[in-house]
């Protein structure tokens, strides 16, 4: 019996856990990282502030727990397996669509991954490491599938990697900061439709 005593006590652990992350996701869309304060996350999700402090010891230790959840359960390096045996400018393409499909499928942690990227401007040094990293390493992938691309002939010989690469991500995060500040006006994933187009376009070898 005490296998299945600890199971229990293990599913409870993660529900709780997934509840809390859940409320400071919710928290930090709705008014940033100041109102992610451990007393309105415990309340939020229905636990004790106690309880939010003996799980994550402090706010810092919360908000890397949820960006780690966040980055872990997308990011263009889960999509990059999606690439095999493509060319490098479909391979371009397919991490486009899938930040599309996100946001088509379940827009509500695109938004919270994108507030905490402007977060990341603020004076949390380790959010800002995190994503400074998130970034030159998605622009690393990038211009790998743009060398790719020049290999296989899918793009043209003269467009660089490295220029290539920042210019797709400007893209997207230009488009999130529209999508931030104008959610009910502004249609991301048309924009993203645009976005792929348009590189596409550029890509191609003549």
């Amino acid at each position: 019996m005490i296998p299945a005593t600890r199971n229990r006590h293990q599913e409870r652990s993660e529900l709780s856990t997934a509840r809390l992350l859940d409320a400071a996701a919710e928290l930090i869309e709705e008014g940033g990282y100041e109102a992610m304060t451990l007393a309105a996350v415990g309340e939020r999700a229905g636990y004790s502030r106690g309880l939010v402090t003996a799980r994550f010891g402090s706010k810092d230790q919360l908000l890397v727990a949820l960006v780690d959840r966040i980055t872990t359960r997308w990011s263009h390096r889960n999509v990059l397996p999606r690439t095999a045996g493509r060319s490098g400018r479909d391979g371009i393409l397919v991490l486009i669509d899938a930040i599309r499909t996100q946001a088509e499928r379940d827009p509500r942690a695109l938004r919270t991954l994108y507030a905490l990227m402007f977060e990341a401007l603020g004076p949390n040094e380790s959010l800002r490491r995190h994503f400074v990293d998130f970034h030159r390493t998605m622009r690393s992938d990038l211009a790998h599938l743009v060398r790719r691309g020049v290999r296989d002939g899918s793009v043209a010989r003269r467009r660089r990697p490295d220029e290539e690469a920042m210019l797709v991500v400007a893209g997207l995060r230009g488009i999130a900061y529209q999508w931030r500040l104008d959610p009910d006006g502004f249609d991301p994933v048309a924009a993203l439709r645009v976005l792929a187009a348009a590189t596409d376009q550029r890509l191609q070898a003549p």
